[in-house]
């Protein structure tokens, strides 16, 4: 399996994978990032991660207008200001590959994109409904160390300019699952809240593996 960043091997949704799993996934990975791309072919890929940038913005900011402890909303907006770093990275990306014309021409705006992967468009949906502390975390940590997992697979294949930005991304995936982690060991307490963190875990976890299935069968 590709090196990952400790942060990675040692996360929850690297726990809940197990290893076999997670060489399983380090397999799919390797076998979609590694199909050449033309530009425009990349910049249709990168329009799907931009979506996902974009919607984490918009439903991470949603939860900075509720009560939180100080450092959970400190933590909320950092990842705000990131995901919406990560969103401009890929528009950027997008536009040196194919012209800003052809951007605007063939990819909406992140926030009115249709449904064409319902999986992934399922996985972001979930994530906007997260009603308690607990499951935000979940959501936090899950989602990224899955896309700490992609990102680092697809380090090996992608041009040397994207690379440099795949980086910096990667560098916040990971401060996003050690920070959903540790505030979840602390403010994540009662029985009540731990269940249900758990059971957030194995749905999110299955929702994971079908978008992962998905991107396989999608022909990005």
């Amino acid at each position: 399996m590709f090196h990952l960043a400790q942060e990675l091997v040692e996360s929850r949704f690297a726990a809940l994978l197990g290893s076999e799993a997670a060489r399983d996934l380090a397999a799919k990975a390797e076998r979609f990032f590694s199909v050449p791309r033309d530009p425009d072919a990349l910049a249709r890929l990168f329009a799907t991660f931009r979506v996902g940038e974009h919607h984490a913005v918009i439903t991470i900011g949603a939860w900075l207008r509720e009560p939180a402890q100080f450092e959970v909303k400190e933590g909320f907006a950092r990842l705000v200001w990131d995901e919406a770093l990560h969103t401009k990275i890929w528009t950027q990306r997008m536009a040196e590959l194919i012209g800003e014309q052809q951007v605007d021409r063939h990819y909406a705006d992140p926030r009115h994109v249709p449904i064409q992967q319902p999986e992934y468009f399922r996985l972001w949906d979930e994530y906007a409904r997260a009603d308690s502390l607990a499951k935000r975390l979940a959501y936090i940590y899950m989602v990224d160390a899955w896309a700490g997992f992609a990102y680092t697979a697809y380090l090996r294949f992608v041009d040397p300019v994207t690379k440099w930005f795949l980086q910096t991304i990667l560098a916040d995936e990971r401060f996003h699952v050690s920070f959903g982690e540790a505030m979840a060991r602390k403010y994540v307490e009662s029985p009540q809240e731990r269940e249900a963190l758990t059971r957030e875990e194995h749905k999110i976890a299955r929702i994971l593996a079908n978008v992962t299935d998905g991107f396989l069968s999608s022909g990005i």
